[in-house]
């Protein structure tokens, strides 16, 4: 007896899980400055900081653009950094106006580091003593959104998450 089964649908079509590839979309983060935050009064968690980014132009100068880098994942944490272990300065579980307060901190810090780790797409963005990390979500929905979302100076849209995947538009 033999039996033919079809291959599951790919439950976000146009998505990609090429790790590398979106290591080398995030190097226009490096050196990337944050100079707002927009934190909405009914955000559970979510957020916004507005990044001025350097990049190069097709005439071969440097450009500077300002694109939000958008936290929608209900599920993050800056932490302070130093000498001993990291201290939580925020979180997603926090109340909306310390939110707001706590992550202000960030405005002005520029980012020294941007790192995925494997296998869980935890995203680690360093701001010399602070260090963002957004966790993906682990349950998914056809509604799931990305769990978070940056703009390129390209004008092109990053959508990193639900999960292991992510996504290039524009």
């Amino acid at each position: 007896m033999t039996t033919q089964t079809d291959c599951a649908p790919e439950p976000y079509p146009g998505t990609s899980t090429d790790l590398p590839a979106l290591r080398r979309q995030l190097t226009v983060l490096q050196g990337g400055k944050v100079t707002s935050v927009h934190v909405p009064s009914e955000s559970e968690g979510r957020f916004a900081l507005l990044l001025a980014l350097t990049y190069r132009r097709s005439n071969g100068r440097n450009g500077l653009a300002y694109r939000w880098l958008t936290v929608g994942s209900p599920v993050w944490r800056l932490d302070l950094t130093g000498p001993g272990e990291p201290v939580v300065a925020a979180a997603s579980g926090d109340a909306v106006p310390r939110l707001a307060a706590d992550l202000r901190v960030l405005v002005g810090r520029e980012i020294t580091d941007v790192r995925i780790t494997e296998p869980g797409w935890d995203t680690r963005i360093e701001f010399g003593d602070h260090r963002l990390t957004v966790f993906p979500t682990t349950y998914h929905t056809p509604d799931s959104g990305p769990d978070w979302v940056l703009r390129l100076p390209s004008r092109r849209q990053l959508g990193i998450g639900p999960g292991a995947r992510w996504e290039a538009r524009g």
